[in-house]
């Protein structure tokens, strides 16, 4: 849903004749941090796409952005400072994609913070015959001095590290038509791999691991509609949930974060005690636990379309405390799911400029 709503602000943008041509400095994204008071920094100051934000514990943020000519991966300092590239994609195959067929790479850091997971783009057809559907899609970890790149799994997408860092947990048996039809779980040197299957775990965030790394949840599409499902690290005692999309697990790991029909609500991990946080009428469509799992950050606006009034706000977890921290005439157009600091003092959001 969310790769569909961000296609649409690009149309926006910068029209539907260029949507191919989505990396060129057409438009701008920038990578901003916002404190609790509303206080607003730009971390990025370029004239192309920063958006694609993963945060290692100690600070420093991958993302994604077209600055370089090619879309890559690169690393900041988390005050901004210190941009380096960490892919080239013009020589290592690397494959980072941007605004391309509705998806965006995705990274997530190993707990260690020195590598970095994400999934790229390879072409998979005869280029002398092959008109449309010709890309698949790959995992691949590269260290995050930007050594060690190497492919973990084909037809592979949204990966994430399991907390020991031993493992990683990604979409697999990727179809150009139809999206993911199962999560794989696997060690980093490719043994141990257990496949759960679900007829559709093509997500906007992928397999979530829960805090202890016993469990995942990950969402898939049944019977017209989207399920959150819950599986064992070893693949057993596959559960469905509840309904609803982009789960996100509280830092105790006791409850659930999702969004459902546009709201957002929390669960336990057992499926009991649902409880909506957001305001009725609201539209949310991205969010995410603070640190300490007191607050939640989340994107909502007036309608359900790109361009309403889009805001950043948090809530308590117990659905008190519900305030808007940041507006859209303020930041122009936000995007992107909040995605907090480890302190727990920022929040880090994509906003999008002409």
């Amino acid at each position: 849903m969310y790769r569909l709503l961000l296609l649409a602000v690009v149309l926006s943008l910068v029209g539907a004749a260029d949507v191919g041509r989505a990396s060129s400095k057409e438009f701008n994204f920038e990578i901003v941090a916002t404190d609790l008071a509303g206080r607003q920094t730009n971390l990025t100051h370029d004239s192309a796409i920063d958006t694609g934000t993963a945060v290692a514990s100690d600070g420093r943020i991958a993302f994604l952005s077209s600055r370089g000519g090619t879309d890559d991966l690169y690393v900041m300092d988390g005050d901004g400072s210190n941009v380096r590239r960490v892919t080239k994609g013009a020589v290592d195959d690397s494959g980072v994609a941007l605004a391309e067929d509705l998806a965006w790479s995705q990274a997530s850091w190993s707990p260690r913070g020195d590598q970095i997971a994400f999934d790229g783009k390879y072409f998979a057809g005869d280029p002398a015959t092959c008109l449309q559907h010709c890309a698949g899609w790959d995992v691949l970890v590269v260290g995050s001095d930007g050594s060690g790149l190497r492919q973990i799994a084909l037809g592979a997408r949204a990966p994430a590290w399991s907390p020991d860092g031993r493992r990683l947990a990604y979409e697999s048996g990727i179809d150009a038509y139809y999206g993911a039809g199962s999560v794989t779980i696997m060690r980093l040197d490719g043994s141990g791999s257990v496949e759960v299957k679900a007829s559709n775990t093509d997500s906007d965030v992928g397999p979530v691991w829960s805090p202890d790394g016993s469990e995942i949840a990950f969402q898939a599409a049944s019977q017209a509609r989207l399920w959150i499902y819950t599986v064992r690290a070893d693949g057993t005692r596959k559960r469905r949930l509840t309904t609803g999309h982009n789960p996100t697990w509280s830092p105790d790991g006791r409850r659930l974060a999702f969004i459902d029909n546009y709201e957002l609500i929390t669960i336990d991990r057992n499926g009991k005690r649902k409880r909506r946080l957001s305001r009725t009428g609201q539209f949310v469509f991205g969010a995410a636990w603070s640190p300490k799992g007191g607050t939640l950050a989340f994107i909502a606006g007036t309608t359900a379309g790109c361009c309403g009034n889009r805001r950043l706000e948090t809530v308590s977890a117990d659905g008190t405390h519900l305030r808007i921290v940041a507006r859209e005439h303020a930041v122009t157009q936000i995007q992107d799911n909040p995605v907090w600091t480890p302190d727990g003092k920022r929040i880090l959001i994509t906003v999008a400029s002409p």
